[in-house]
């Protein structure tokens, strides 16, 4: 079995956190990658396997961030019109990036007892938003907890709310917002679910895992929400043991109910907290259509795909941005790829150095 046995710090020990745990040859780890170890011995009962850091500071993200943090942050401090102000939290979180993966900001030491082998592994900033590898570590750990340990094995359904531009800006300068209108939402989905499954009492409730998205897909601050809902909802039994009431009979128009139902009232919710006025609340009222409010519900799993649940789940709780899209021209022109084309044909954003770091901050 691999130990941790000693932290060894080059910078001040209150700067990192250390996780002391036992696991099995090294499968949990801070970064990098395991390859088959050359210092195998007839001590070991398992072949021992040889780590390979990761090396960050190779990459392009950490290159865009070292090279241009410091000019961007003295722009943004000094109030420049194309930047906006950057709160200390986020500068703490690009300091963070660029120590994450590195060994001369510390590791920690893991040796085999059984065969003497051991390396060091350096410290990880645990950080959110701009990190790629703590972001992808937590967005697997997110998705196996929620498969193995909170969704029960019945069918879930994935729901995904959008709201109009106007209620986003409310979303960035009013945080409030943000909580009333998922729990609006919420509620929405809990009356539906229980109207439409059969023989479910007035009291049964349901599941859900809510995943807040304050990004789109082209970088682009866009405040949504994608929930993993039990497709039903439970009662308690005689003998106090939970019992399933699948939502059967939901259907199509039952999704849109939902989301004519949640446009209703969150406007209400805003124009009574004051947060819109009455005549702009009447106006979103008759816009056509759904009046930029969409509600999709269209993912269902079934009870026995669990492997299906968790790529659901990875899926929701991915990070803003893949660092494996980002590609540099020269010096001066970075490009991300989009994974689809934008409504203008686009397949790509082309952004200098401190454009690709302000939106980067925006979504952190």
């Amino acid at each position: 079995m691999w130990r941790w046995i000693s932290p060894h710090f080059f910078l001040p020990a209150e700067t990192h956190s250390i996780n002391v745990y036992d696991s099995s040859h090294g499968q949990t780890h801070h970064g990098g990658e395991f390859v088959p170890s050359p210092f195998a011995s007839a001590a070991c009962p398992e072949t021992p396997a040889l780590y390979r850091p990761r090396r960050p500071e190779r990459t392009l993200l950490h290159r865009l961030v070292r090279e241009h943090l410091e000019t961007f942050l003295a722009l943004a401090h000094k109030g420049q019109a194309e930047i906006e102000p950057v709160p200390p939290y986020i500068e703490m979180v690009f300091r963070k990036y660029l120590e994450c993966g590195v060994p001369s900001y510390g590791v920690a030491r893991a040796r085999c007892h059984a065969c003497g082998y051991d390396f060091f592994v350096a410290f990880s900033c645990r950080t959110r938003g701009i990190c790629p590898s703590c972001n992808t570590r937590r967005m697997v750990e997110t998705a196996a907890h929620l498969t193995d340990h909170v969704f029960p094995r019945v069918p879930a359904r994935q729901w995904v709310l959008s709201v109009p531009k106007r209620v986003r800006y409310l979303f960035r300068h009013e945080s409030d917002t943000v909580g009333a209108v998922l729990r609006i939402f919420m509620r929405a989905l809990e009356t539906t679910l229980r109207q439409r499954s059969s023989d479910a009492p007035a009291a049964s409730r349901f599941g859900a895992a809510a995943f807040v998205h304050h990004f789109g897909s082209s970088l682009n601050p866009h405040t949504h929400f994608h929930c993993i809902v039990t497709d039903g909802v439970f009662s308690e039994g005689a003998n106090g043991e939970a019992l399933f009431h699948e939502a059967t009979l939901l259907e199509a128009a039952d999704i849109e109910a939902v989301g004519e139902k949640t446009r209703h009232r969150v406007l209400k919710w805003l124009a009574r907290h004051g947060y819109l006025d009455s005549e702009a609340a009447e106006m979103m009222r008759a816009w056509p259509h759904t009046g930029g409010f969409s509600v999709d519900g269209s993912v269902r799993l079934p009870d026995w795909d669990r492997g299906g649940l968790e790529r659901l789940a990875r899926y929701c709780a991915r990070p803003a941005f893949s660092a494996e899209r980002l590609d540099r021209w020269d010096g001066d022109t970075w490009v991300y790829r989009l994974k689809r084309p934008l409504a203008s044909g686009e397949t790509s954003l082309v952004l200098s150095p401190l454009e690709l770091l302000s939106r980067l901050a925006a979504l952190a």
